[in-house]
């Protein structure tokens, strides 16, 4: 799921504020994971996800 929002992220044309919620989703989904947290981690990374204009999309 990580590397899916990373590939929409690097495609997305987002602004300033919107990519930086998405930049602290991302950490916190990565920091969530490392402590095998993964149902939180998902969570933030769908969170991602639907600002970068993905939302419902099955990862």
């Amino acid at each position: 799921m990580l590397k899916d929002m990373r590939a929409s992220k690097a495609a997305a044309k987002l602004g300033a504020a919107d990519m930086a919620r998405v930049n602290d989703l991302e950490a916190k989904a990565v920091e969530r994971c490392n402590a095998d947290d993964d149902t939180r981690s998902d969570m933030f990374l769908s969170d991602a996800m639907k600002i970068l204009g993905k939302a419902g999309s099955s990862l």
